[in-house]
């Protein structure tokens, strides 16, 4: 069966919500039905039909072509199945999904995978502030899954992260890490400014020294950590090229809270 396929018909002139377009809200619509629905945010009403083409049949596997940065919640709540973007997302990409697969061939908006509990993001391009973050309504941050970014990311990179794992290819902004819980962020090209401000338990990754450390962290010297090795492996079976090793500098902190996390500096 084809994947049910959604093609922008032209540039919207308001911001889509496309929240009602998962499998567990689609599968028992027919064609008319899914056009039906409602996708406007504000008082100007727009359906599905109003916006997209709409063709194939396949709910669990849906595509999304031509899309850009105003169609925002792509996959929110995505509980199974995947979902192809061929184009850019919007804000709120994956928030608080459970489970299945989103790929994304651009860029996406802020709060991308936010209090997300499990399943896996994969962004070819950027991704905003807040990737991981925590969602409107939400008192923490990511819980589980795996997001992936092919570039660059914005400020509060998995801010108040529970658990979980993101990776960035490119460099992360300010606060990356801000109030992590636990999990862990593994940071290709470094970050700005207070990474891993008020860290509890968790693990920040960085394959190059970054240039701003802030002095709450206590230098506990080179290690080897075999699950930096483990780490290596499952990544690249999720198609991440990146090569960890095993022996890293460890930083403890933040001190000025509990203490427990740490950043690594591979060596």
């Amino acid at each position: 069966m084809s994947a049910l396929v959604f093609e922008l018909k032209r540039t919207p002139d308001q911001r889509l919500d496309l929240s009602p377009l998962v499998p567990a809200r689609l599968a028992k619509l027919d064609r008319k039905a899914i056009e039906a629905l409602p996708i406007n945010t504000t008082r100007d009403p727009l359906t599905v039909g109003d916006a997209f083409k709409v063709k194939g049949k396949d709910p669990e596997r849906l595509h999304f072509v031509g899309t850009d940065a105003r169609c925002d919640k792509i996959g929110a709540k995505f509980a199974g199945g995947e979902i192809v973007v061929e184009g850019d997302a919007g804000a709120l990409l994956g928030v608080q999904m459970t489970g299945g697969r989103i790929s994304v061939d651009g860029s996406a908006g802020v709060l991308a995978g936010a209090s997300m509990r499990g399943g896996e993001i994969a962004v070819r391009r950027d991704v905003g502030d807040q990737a991981g973050g925590v969602a409107f309504g939400e008192t923490m941050g990511m819980k589980g899954g795996f997001i992936s970014v092919g570039r660059d990311a914005g400020d509060l990179l998995g801010e108040r992260l529970r658990r979980g794992l993101i990776v960035v290819g490119g460099k992360a902004g300010e606060y990356a890490g801000g109030r992590m819980i636990a999990g862990t962020l593994v940071l290709r090209g470094g970050a700005g400014r207070y990474a891993g401000y008020g860290n509890r338990r968790g693990s920040l990754i960085f394959t190059e020294k970054p240039r701003h450390l802030l002095p709450t962290y206590v230098d506990s010297g080179v290690m080897e950590f075999d699950y930096l090795r483990l780490l290596e492996k499952w990544l690249r079976e999720q198609g991440v090229r990146i090569r960890l090793g095993a022996r890293a500098r460890r930083l403890m902190g933040d001190m000025a809270v509990l203490g427990k996390g740490e950043m690594l500096i591979l060596a």
